[in-house]
């Protein structure tokens, strides 16, 4: 079976633009402001803002755009977006200094760093608040990006004791379970990252300059929010967009690129060196990000044939008790979606038989032989699967 697109966006030439104006609704005290760097690459930028107008327009929201020097028309056409600040600088500065300008600019309580080369969903703003909303010490929060494809492009990122960076879910489906429940992350790209504009000792957020002119600096942007404020990083799956990969540096050539990579990947490993190594993976061949990253001290399975109120109360329990869960269920089709959504919110894993982007079927008990040895505890009344799960876990303790 192939896989088949099931998300759809829409994306515009210009000609469309010329016919449906842009606006925005103007705020002077906005609760966020969003801040997006822009050279050239017009199409892409109203697309972006394009994509922003119906949410933002029901939102306290101030969106500035600065224009890093562009030499196509974007000056001119943005000039006409009403209810948006438009910075346009007189050198190019580069993607870093100019999330850092914004920042300086920025009125509202909260700010949303983001690439003009995306085009976002409906809800994307409500569903990053939803995570501050209902979690303590939230530094940041990022969305699942995915590419024009269809395919995963990161639902979360892992950082590796070595300074390498892996993006959880990369060529999956969106569909995938596995990368469909919230959870701590530890960095978000940025070019989507939703966090609060002053710092918990009230500094104002900057991007460590030592990162020019770009690559690594949200990645060391979250280690300072985890390791020197105690604050954590959250994945949100039902915050949603579409990232043209690579618009933003499209004018480079990959050589300089992943030099400029190269370089600050050393960088950022020397000044993070000792959180690394006390708080880090090693890097694996065989790494798999949904399943090595369970705390498997702390991991329960429950394997469910119904999910009454009962069930729920027990599951929330467990991980109001800190505890790691992960639900899997014989069919998605058996339950609701509304409950499924409601545990997967909380930071539960709710897995489900599915499809691969290669049309592969994962069934209920090839999920179960994969993920089993992850967990110290079982909730089954399945006197099968329970003996199963003993046998596997004696065998890999072996």
């Amino acid at each position: 079976m192939k896989y088949k697109k099931t998300l759809e966006y829409d994306f515009h030439e210009m000609a469309f633009f010329t016919k449906n104006k842009i606006h925005f609704t103007e705020c002077l005290q906005p609760k966020l402001s969003i801040i997006i760097p822009v050279y050239n690459e017009l199409k892409y930028t109203l697309n972006c803002l394009h994509s922003l107008m119906k949410e933002c327009n029901a939102f306290e929201v101030e969106i500035i755009v600065i224009n890093d020097k562009s030499t196509d028309d974007t000056k001119s056409y943005l000039e006409q977006v009403t209810g948006v600040r438009l910075v346009t600088n007189e050198t190019n500065l580069g993607f870093l200094k100019n999330i850092n300008k914004g920042l300086k600019l920025a009125k509202g309580e909260f700010v949303l760093l983001l690439n003009n080369d995306v085009v976002v969903f409906d809800t994307l703003l409500k569903e990053l608040f939803c995570v501050f909303e209902n979690n303590k010490n939230v530094g940041a929060v990022g969305a699942m990006a995915i590419h024009p494809s269809g395919m995963v492009l990161e639902a979360g990122c892992t950082i590796f004791s070595n300074g390498e960076a892996h993006n959880n879910g990369r060529f999956s489906t969106p569909e995938n379970p596995h990368y469909n429940y919230v959870r701590k992350s530890d960095y978000c790209s940025g070019y989507c990252l939703l966090l609060k504009r002053l710092l918990p000792n009230n500094d104002l957020v900057q991007l460590d300059e030592a990162f020019l002119p770009a690559y690594y600096e949200e990645t060391d942007l979250c280690m300072q929010l985890k390791y020197n404020h105690g604050l954590d990083i959250y994945y949100q799956p039902f915050a949603k967009l579409i990232h043209f990969e690579s618009i933003s540096y499209g004018q480079e050539k990959n050589s300089k690129k992943e030099k400029l990579i190269s370089a600050n990947k050393v960088k950022f490993k020397n000044k993070w060196i000792a959180a690394l190594k006390a708080n880090h993976l090693e890097q694996s061949k065989s790494f798999k990000d949904f399943k090595d990253l369970r705390l498997k001290s702390d991991a329960i399975l429950f394997l469910q044939d119904t999910m009454d109120d009962d069930v729920i109360s027990k599951i929330e329990s467990e991980n109001n008790n800190g505890k790691k869960i992960t639900v899997l269920l014989k069919s998605k089709l058996n339950f609701s979606l509304e409950k499924i959504e409601f545990l997967q919110r909380q930071g539960i894993e709710v897995l489900y038989p599915y499809y691969t982007r290669k049309g592969k079927y994962r069934s209920y008990f090839k999920i179960f032989r994969r993920i089993s040895n992850g967990f110290t505890q079982i909730e089954t009344t399945n006197v099968f699967l329970k003996s199963y799960f003993f046998i596997i876990n004696k065998l890999f303790s072996i």
